[in-house]
Order: C-alpha cells, then sequence, then structure tokens
C-alpha cells in the first residue's frame, strides 16, 4: 500500500513537472509569437514606406491575380480613396482601344507565372488618358508557388510625347534636308562637299559637276586614294595645285575657313574655266572635323572681259588723261596710269569700288539726268568737280560713252583747273592793266593843268600888289599843287616801264611810295620807323619793285585799322660767311597778325581775307617778281609782350652777268600755277 501510494505520488509530481514545463514552452512561445509578429508588422510598415516613396503606382495581387494593394501614388492618380477602391478590375481605367490586347497579355503570364510588360494609356482623374509602362514579377514561397505579384506602373507621357516631336523634328529635318538637296541641284553656284577631312571623298551639286564634266553622284575626289582618275586639273597662276592645295582639302586640314582664291580648270583638250572659290569646315558634335563644304563662282566670262579691257588698256596707258571703265553700278573696272598720275590712288586700291563715291564728284546736273542721256543717245560731255587723294579739288572735262553691249560706261577726264585758273588770273589781270591805263591817262591829263597852276602861284606868290598874308596862302598853294604834281608823275612812273634794268634804290623806293600813303597813315595813327643803313641800290625795274613794296605797305597798313607802328630796315650782306652778296629790307607792323591756318596759302594765287575787297593776287604777284631777280620773300608773324608782330623780309641780290636775261622773263608766279585748295587769308 504504501508504495501504491508512493508510485502515484510520484507520477503526480512527474504531471506536476510536464505541466510546468509545457506552461513555460507555451510562455516562451507566444512570446516568440508577438516578436515575430511585431517584425513582419515593421516590415510591412517600411515596404508600404518604400512602396508610397517610388515615383510610380505600384500594387500587388495574389496569386490567382486579384489586386489587393495600390501605394499612395495609384489613388492620387486615379483621385479615389482607398475605401473607394476596392477589388476593382483593370478594365475601369484601361483606353478602350487597348484594354482586350492588355489583358491578354496580362492573364497570360498570370497563368504561366512569366515576368510580365505592357505599354497602355490609363486614365486619370483630370479625365485625361497618360502613356504608362507596366510590370509585374511573380513572389514564390518556399515550395516555388506564386504566392503572389508585385507590379508598377510608370508615367512615360513625357518620354512618348518627347519622342514622338523627335520624329515630327525628323522628319522635318528629312524635308529640309531634300528641299536642300534640291537647291544645291538648281543653283547656278558649284557646291561641292567633302565627306571625311582627308578629302577621299568629294560629291558636287550639278553646276559644279557640269563645270568639271562629270555625272552628279561621281567622286571628284584629286587625291591618289582615287581609283578612277579624272580629266581635269586644277591651276593657280600657271601653276598646277596638288589635291592638299585645293580649297577643301586646306579647310579640312587646317579647320579653317578658307578666303575667296581664283582657281583655273583645264580639261583634256577643252577650254579653261575660271572659278572664284571659298570653303569652311564641317564639324561633328563633338567640334572635331569631319569633312568640309565649298562654293565655286564660274567668272569666266568676267576673265574674258577683263582680259579684253586690259589689252586695250595696255594701249591707253600712254594717254595722259584719265581713262576710268566703270559698270552700271558705279564699281571701277579700270583705271589707267594717267587716272593714278591725276587722282592719286594707284589702281589696286580703287578697283571694284563705287569709283564716284572715293572721288566724290559732283555733277552739274543729276544722275538720273546722265543715265538717261547715256542711255539715249550713248554719250554726255561735261565739266565735273572732284578731289583728289590729297584732298585737293580739281575741275576736269568729261567725257562719258556707253559700250556697245551696254553694260559698262567709259570715262575719260582732263583735267582743267589749272586753265580756268589761268584764265580767271588773265581776266582779273587785264582789269587791272586797264585800270592802271585808265589811271595813267587821267594823271598825264591833269599833268599838264597842273603845271600851269602850278606856274600861276608861283608868279602870284612875289607879286606887289599881294599883302604879306596873301603871299602866304599863294605860298601854301604853290606848295600843294606841287605834291599833286609830284603824285601825278609818280602815277605816270607806276606804268611807264623802261625796257631795260636801271640803278634803282630800295629806299628811295620806299619814301616814294610813304610820301603817297603820307595822309592815310596820319589818318590812321600809324607811326613810321626807318632804319636805312644803306640805300640799297640794285639793278632793276621801278616799277616792278614799287609794284612790290606797295602790296606790303599797303597790306601793314590795312593790318593795323586802329593804329600801329610800321618798321622798314634797309642794309646789305657783303657776300661772306657763304651768304650772297645783296640787299636785304624788313617791313614789320604791329598789326592783327596771320594765323597759322593761313600761313601755308599766303603765297597761293586768289588767296585772300579780304572779301570782295581783294584779289589775292599781290602777295602771290610780288613773290614772283623777286624771284625773277633770284632773290626771297618770307615772313613771320608772333605774338609777344600782349601784341602781334608780323615781318616780311625781302633778299635782292646784287646783279650779275646774267640778271638782265632773268629779268627779261616773265616771274614764276605770272605761270599757270598748280591747282590749290581754296582757302582764305591775309594777301
Amino acid at each position: 500500500m504504501p508504495e501504491l501510494l508512493r508510485a502515484k505520488v510520484g507520477v503526480f509530481t512527474e504531471l506536476h513537472r510536464k505541466t510546468r514545463q509545457l506552461e513555460l514552452l507555451n510562455r516562451e512561445l507566444e512570446q516568440r509569437v508577438e516578436e515575430r509578429t511585431e517584425q513582419l508588422r515593421q516590415s510591412e510598415e517600411q515596404f508600404r514606406t518604400l512602396a508610397n516613396s517610388i515615383p510610380q503606382l505600384a500594387w500587388m495581387a495574389d496569386a490567382h491575380g486579384s489586386i489587393f494593394w495600390y501605394n499612395q501614388r495609384w489613388y492620387d492618380y486615379i483621385g479615389l480613396g482607398e475605401d473607394q477602391t476596392e477589388r476593382w478590375g483593370w478594365t475601369s481605367l484601361q483606353h478602350p482601344d487597348h484594354i482586350d490586347r492588355t489583358m491578354e497579355r496580362l492573364e497570360q503570364a498570370w497563368s504561366a507565372g512569366q515576368f510580365w510588360e505592357d505599354t497602355f494609356p490609363l486614365l486619370g482623374k483630370d479625365e485625361k488618358f497618360k502613356w504608362f509602362i507596366a510590370r509585374a514579377v511573380p513572389l514564390r514561397d518556399s515550395q516555388g508557388s506564386v504566392a503572389r505579384w508585385f507590379g508598377t506602373c510608370t508615367d512615360i507621357s513625357d518620354q512618348i510625347a518627347a519622342e514622338e516631336k523627335i520624329r515630327h523634328l525628323n522628319s522635318q529635318l528629312q524635308d529640309r534636308l531634300a528641299e536642300l538637296e534640291a537647291i544645291m541641284q538648281v543653283l547656278p553656284v558649284g557646291v561641292a562637299v567633302s565627306h571625311d577631312p582627308s578629302g577621299d571623298l568629294i560629291t558636287g551639286n550639278a553646276a559644279l559637276t557640269h563645270m568639271l564634266g562629270t555625272q552628279v553622284g561621281d567622286n571628284i575626289s584629286l587625291n591618289k586614294s582615287q581609283s578612277n582618275p579624272l580629266s581635269f586639273r586644277f591651276y593657280q597662276d600657271e601653276r598646277e595645285l596638288a589635291p592638299e592645295e585645293l580649297p577643301l582639302q586646306r579647310s579640312a586640314a587646317t579647320g579653317q575657313p578658307l578666303g575667296t582664291m581664283e582657281l583655273e580648270i583645264r580639261h583634256n583638250g577643252g577650254s579653261p574655266i575660271y572659278l572664284l572659290a571659298s570653303a569652311s569646315p564641317l564639324r561633328d558634335p563633338a567640334g572635331a572635323v569631319r569633312g568640309a563644304v565649298g562654293a565655286f563662282f564660274d567668272v569666266t566670262g568676267r576673265k574674258h572681259l577683263e582680259d579684253l579691257l586690259r589689252e586695250r588698256a595696255d594701249l591707253l596707258e600712254l594717254a595722259t588723261e584719265a581713262i576710268i571703265v566703270r559698270d552700271l553700278n558705279g564699281l571701277l573696272l579700270f583705271w589707267n596710269s594717267g587716272a593714278e598720275a591725276l587722282y592719286g590712288w594707284q589702281r589696286d586700291e580703287v578697283l571694284g569700288k563705287p569709283i564716284h563715291e572715293i572721288l566724290e564728284t559732283q555733277f552739274p546736273v543729276g544722275d538720273a539726268t546722265i543715265e538717261s542721256t547715256l542711255a539715249t543717245v550713248r554719250s554726255w560731255e561735261g565739266n565735273l568737280i572732284q578731289s583728289t587723294r590729297d584732298g585737293r579739288e580739281l575741275v576736269v572735262a568729261s567725257r562719258l560713252a556707253l559700250k556697245a553691249r551696254g553694260d559698262a560706261v567709259l570715262e575719260i577726264n582732263r583735267d582743267i583747273t589749272s586753265q580756268l585758273q589761268a584764265e580767271e588770273a588773265l581776266r582779273k589781270a587785264e582789269r587791272l592793266a586797264a585800270m592802271g591805263r585808265v589811271a595813267g591817262i587821267i594823271a598825264h591829263e591833269i599833268n599838264n593843268p597842273l603845271e600851269a597852276i602850278s606856274n600861276t602861284f608861283f608868279l602870284l606868290r612875289d607879286h606887289p600888289s599881294l599883302d604879306a598874308e596873301a603871299r602866304h596862302y599863294a605860298q601854301m598853294g604853290e606848295e600843294e599843287m606841287l605834291r599833286l604834281s609830284h603824285i601825278t608823275r609818280q602815277t605816270l612812273g607806276f606804268y611807264r616801264e623802261s625796257k631795260h634794268p636801271v640803278a634803282v634804290s630800295v629806299a628811295q623806293l620806299l619814301d616814294d611810295i610813304l610820301e603817297l600813303q603820307l595822309r592815310r597813315m596820319e589818318f590812321n595813327k600809324i607811326a613810321v620807323e626807318k632804319r636805312y643803313r644803306s640805300r640799297g641800290t640794285v639793278q632793276g625795274f621801278p616799277v616792278e619793285l614799287k609794284q612790290v613794296f606797295l602790296n606790303l605797305i599797303g597790306n601793314a597798313m590795312q593790318a593795323m585799322p586802329d593804329g600801329g607802328r610800321l618798321r622798314l630796315h634797309v642794309f646789305e650782306s657783303s657776300g661772306r660767311d657763304n651768304r650772297k652778296a645783296g640787299t636785304w629790307v624788313s617791313l614789320c607792323d604791329t598789326g592783327v597778325g596771320i594765323d597759322a591756318e593761313h600761313a601755308r596759302h599766303l603765297f597761293e594765287p586768289f588767296f585772300t581775307t579780304k572779301s570782295a575787297k581783294g584779289t589775292g593776287l599781290g602777295l602771290w604777284i610780288s613773290k614772283g617778281i623777286i624771284q625773277k631777280y633770284g632773290g626771297s620773300i618770307s615772313f613771320r608773324s608772333l605774338r609777344r609782350s600782349g601784341r602781334n608782330i608780323t615781318c616780311f623780309q625781302i633778299f635782292l641780290p646784287h646783279a650779275d652777268l646774267g640778271a638782265a636775261d632773268r629779268m627779261d622773263a616773265p616771274p614764276e608766279s605770272l605761270k599757270v600755277p598748280e591747282p590749290t585748295a581754296r582757302a582764305t587769308g591775309r594777301a
């Protein structure tokens, strides 16, 4: 009995122990289940967070293809909440035109348990379809069976739109290329394209292949790699050019545009063709040279015309007139040596340029009138005013003729500036001479009665019937009449020239001129200072020398309208110290002075600042007279101590054996002058 009880107690004890172990195991299992459940919950939250963060529309379906989960982007796209989108089908969002194809392929993938991909439009909340690319992959369990499907839909609407735009642009590009190719084939200008940097493959348009005697599409490269030798060669300045010297090859080799160069094409047995060629490199997107393109202008006709003109021009180079040929647009085609000498421009400086713009031509009538005359009578004549390179103004007698073909105008221009100036000078000189002759006649006619009146005053002065006061007045009248008679004799002396040079005292000439101007000097308050260290005797013509000094003293008086000082200095040089022997005369005034801009024009003919009162010939004639004597005349004008001082200095050499011969010659200033720019100055 005790053993049985003890056995039962042992059994109950063991059962209790086992029960406690089972309870511990159960609690441990529950804890592990809770931990695993928490891990699964956290993993699901991480998955959902990741799925909601991707830009695609994501979804999951069970093994049979029934969708049970969508990410947030899906709901955002369709505009419905999770509670409104429970287990709906694909048909509600797909485009009717694509739904059958899409569902057929999707069901095939689900049935086969294979990866699925397709492209189709889906309807969004804005009631618009967008294109998506959809992909789905099967997720398998430990036995390899499909447990569920995970899929995404990626928006490719922008990509498809870009591809469509690219397709449209490519289509337009193809159209433009076709148009460009058509234009190239009808262009009258030759165009060549090198399809590689070495120039092994070159093709040309119809115009160029016609020039070369080849066919469109032929390889016209002259490189040695060309298997079929061509029948043409390129020359420049009578030298055959190597292939690498040609425009396309040079531009491709240097990577730089090539300016215009003149070429000659020679065919086997054919006439040469002259071209103007230029080229530019072609580059790939990376900037590397991939070839070159060139343009070729046929100038054979113009070249032949230039050769013909050049042949005729050789016959015109000896002409002293300016011979010019221009086209109807005024562009210069020919310019002879006479034109170079007349205008100062070399032919290479003006060829191809609008010549009348360069010459600043002033036409006497409008351009339209001249062109109309050329078109009707084919010629025109008239005087033109033009400018030279150094700024001088010329008057030219111009003759224009239209060429027979009517495509160019021939001009022959002859400078008549000096002729017109000489004619004007002669007219003025004739007027002055006429005035001098009239003055001489008047002085001669006055002189005879003056002598009678002077004699009467002489007799009246000592007449016994007069008292002392009357005799005094008679003596004053006699003195004034003697002075008046002296003035008339001097006037006659100015126009009664001797035939041969005589001894002339410069000091006496100056005194005579001062006596003539005495009243005017007193009226203008001009003080005269004379420093005669010599009588200044020279061999010459008194009238000429009086004209010189009268002009200089008259100019000095006009320069001092408000008074001033006139200083006259006469002295001799002995001929020592390398100086010529002769007489020096200095005339200095304190007048208004001479502007620097007028100084260089002072001795030019017709240059004056006296408006209508001056002829502009005084100093020019005076200089010519002094030069005839072998002398010189110079001046200097400066401002010192607050006043202007202007000095003219004249040198008259002592006469030698040839002096008389020189004096018989006309002075240099009375010869036809060179054309000069008009200006104003004290003269």
